[in-house]
């Protein structure tokens, strides 16, 4: 039997993901780490806190960890919440809530910025939206998360995306309006191996979230990871300006061949742009061995993220000029 992979001896270029092409530079990690992780846990919660700028951080292994947590731990403190998911965003909010008895409503960011929110417990905002790049205002959300306590509910701010945008975190505000914020090491670090995320919280939450978690679930590498991640300044503001060149750089490519009338969201390590043949550009790229993303549900549609070499520049810009669209 035959079977024509089309790409021939050329591996998939996956540009399907949301995590930086370009990697923070780590240096070995001593052996000894191994032997003092109550001292690396220590320098976390320090550093943690004066990083994030806020009273309490739990380290939990990835994002998806912590959403899995919250919704556990919101069962257990409430059970069965309303929870309204912003959408266009991250489809585990809804996934694992639900997987947690919860009743999920997807609605519109922007009827929820208006102030338009069905009756309900939790909402769940990204900030910036994904796929979109949207930047949500601090004061839109200090507004939205008073407005949720003093209804005794929560707003969950999913600020994964949020470092590539030199943007400030909701963090700093979380003492004076109380709301809960998940970063994430990954998407900016370009360490997706590193499965470290942040849940930054009033305190009693954080408390709670650590039952269950439980104490081991993060290394003593992972603390030390996230010890260089912190103290990596001067490369964090040239990582921004690298990522701002790169999605332009993207962009222009995409606008190049669809028309300058296409509009590029840009989210950092990627960009997305609305196609009314969307699927129709992932499958012919796919067909190729070029791997993009597409959203059908939040009007067709397409991210691609950004590639990581001048070999993978190139071979994306030819599979883009190959592309054989109805009216293109």
């Amino acid at each position: 039997m035959h079977i024509d992979t089309q790409f021939k001896a050329q591996a998939k270029l996956d540009l399907s993901g949301s995590v930086s092409p370009v990697c923070l530079p780590v240096p070995d990690m001593p052996a000894s780490i191994w032997n003092h992780p109550d001292s690396l846990r220590s320098q976390f919660h320090s550093k943690a806190r004066s990083f994030f700028e806020c009273e309490a951080v739990l380290a939990v292994t990835g994002i998806e960890s912590g959403i899995s947590a919250l919704a556990r731990l919101f069962q257990t403190w409430y059970g069965s919440m309303r929870v309204v998911l912003a959408e266009p965003g991250f489809d585990q909010w809804d996934t694992r809530f639900r997987r947690a008895s919860h009743i999920v409503l997807d609605w519109p960011v922007e009827l929820i910025l208006e102030g338009e929110i069905p009756e309900c417990d939790v909402v769940v905002l990204g900030r910036p939206v994904n796929p979109t790049g949207q930047m949500i205002e601090i004061a839109q959300v200090r507004k939205l998360a008073s407005r949720l306590r003093e209804q005794g509910g929560w707003l969950i701010l999913d600020e994964a995306y949020l470092d590539w945008t030199g943007e400030e975190s909701y963090t700093s505000f979380i003492e004076a309006s109380p709301a809960i914020v998940l970063r994430s090491m990954a998407p900016f670090s370009g360490l997706p191996g590193a499965n470290l995320a942040f849940v930054c919280a009033p305190k009693s939450v954080c408390t709670a979230l650590l039952n269950e978690v439980g104490t081991q679930a993060v290394s003593a590498a992972q603390w030390w990871l996230a010890l260089h991640y912190f103290d990596a300044e001067l490369w964090r503001e040239s990582q921004i300006a690298l990522l701002a060149r790169g999605s332009s750089r993207l962009a222009a490519l995409w606008q190049d061949c669809l028309g300058t009338g296409t509009r590029c969201y840009q989210g950092g390590y990627f960009i997305s742009f609305e196609h009314d043949q969307a699927s129709l550009i992932a499958e012919q790229l796919e067909a190729i061995g070029i791997l993009v993303r597409v959203y059908e549900a939040e009007t067709n549609l397409v991210r691609c993220g950004l590639p990581r070499d001048e070999s993978q520049w190139d071979r994306l810009d030819k599979a883009i000029r190959s592309l054989k669209l109805g009216g293109a």
